[in-house]
């Protein structure tokens, strides 16, 4: 049992279930849990996946309470239910900083301060993308007025996501969060051996197995796998095996490609596998083509795990990898990401060689133990609110 005079600290998330900010709050908690009493609010509650259940599992652990929001669809008055209970909750538990992880916990977080919220309450916001509120520009308009009202804090996860969150100010119009308001703390993972990447011995007839894992939506470049995957296989002889884990909107027209039509690779779609980092052994190239990213956990776990990751050279992702690194092309360039892919299935030794190089400078700058030091200095000054610069 933990302290009852530490501060209390509220994540709210999207939900239990696959996600990169998801993944980041619940990795803060477990590092931080002797210092904070935290508690979490998961607005579409826990998935009843593989996923999601590991994650209950790694809170129940710490005897951090979760709270669910809602089962109904936000059209149809899911978002007031979520946010009449994040409103009772934070009356009931006084939280001293809640902390919103992007933009879905963000609304219901303006849901619940449109209602009424303790005045002394101290918000703390982490931007997790790059490119903001998408296909919600009126909301997103809304919800930044809240958020300013409230005097948010705003950490970014990369410094493009903090370049996005003021162009998306500009663009409509809102008054721009202050720099002295603003940090950028990048995410932290939980592998990584300060010895050394994980050792692979690649036989010329194991097939070279490539990993694709992340939400199947156009953001990530899911659109481009089959013209994609199609191009890198007829440029290299190696026998491959292609693994694709992950669910969205996507995943009905990439299953159909799938069944009807014939490559010289395998591939399959399968569901996310939880705490994915800990198979990571079992791959050997990730395939990262997204549009844009906020930073991108799954790229940094496999550079971590000594994997060539073959990627786009967009904001955010792009701040990931060391200058010069080998394997990078240019946003929705399919033919040059085929080139590059079969480029490292063809030389995998050489490329796994060059990411081993950079190994030490990963765990370095994304290692958890950086992240929950940074969010600790944070939250410290969160619960300091007078030292802080007041928004104008």
């Amino acid at each position: 049992m933990r302290h009852p005079a530490y501060p209390r600290i509220l994540h709210v998330i999207t939900h239990l279930d696959m996600g990169g900010a998801e993944n980041v709050a619940i990795s803060l908690a477990e590092k931080l849990y002797t210092e904070f009493n935290f508690s979490f609010f998961a607005v579409g509650g826990i998935a009843d996946n593989p996923v999601g259940q590991a994650m209950a599992r790694r809170l129940e652990r710490l005897a951090i309470p979760v709270h669910s929001g809602t089962a109904l669809d936000f059209k149809k008055g899911g978002a007031v239910q979520a946010g009449l209970k994040l409103r009772q909750l934070i009356w009931q538990t006084r939280p001293e900083v809640v902390h919103l992880h992007t933009e879905i916990p963000e609304t219901i977080f303006a849901v619940a301060s449109g209602l009424g919220l303790p005045r002394d309450l101290q918000v703390l916001r982490t931007v997790h993308n790059s490119k903001l509120w998408p296909a919600w520009g009126a909301i997103g308009r809304m919800v930044e007025g809240r958020l300013r009202a409230a005097q948010a804090m705003s950490v970014g996860v990369s410094a493009a996501c903090l370049q996005g969150l003021w162009e998306f100010q500009a663009a409509h119009r809102l008054p721009l969060t202050p720099k002295a308001m603003t940090q950028v703390v990048y995410n932290g993972v939980l592998t990584g051996d300060p010895r050394g990447p994980i050792e692979r011995t690649l036989s010329a007839d194991r097939p070279v197995r490539v990993l694709f894992a992340g939400r199947l939506e156009p953001q990530k470049g899911v659109d481009l796998l089959p013209e994609l995957l199609t191009a890198a296989s007829a440029l290299t002889t190696r026998p491959v095996e292609v693994t694709l884990l992950g669910r969205g909107a996507l995943e009905g027209s990439l299953r159909q490609w799938i069944s009807t039509h014939t490559l010289p690779w395998t591939v399959t779609l399968a569901e996310p596998v939880a705490n994915l980092a800990e198979h990571l052994h079992e791959y050997d190239v990730m395939l990262v083509p997204s549009r844009f990213e906020g930073l991108c956990l799954v790229a940094i776990e496999a550079l971590m795990a000594g994997m060539p990751v073959v990627a786009t050279r967009v904001r955010g992702l792009s701040e990931i990898f060391p200058a010069g690194y080998p394997l990078l092309c240019d946003s929705e360039d399919v033919p040059g990401l085929a080139r590059t892919l079969a480029d490292a299935v063809e030389d995998h030794a050489h490329y796994a060689d060059v990411v081993a190089t950079y190994h030490a400078e990963i765990v370095e700058r994304f290692g958890v133990a950086r992240m929950a030091q940074e969010y600790r200095r944070v939250y410290l000054a969160a619960l300091q609110p007078t030292a802080l610069e007041p928004i104008e």
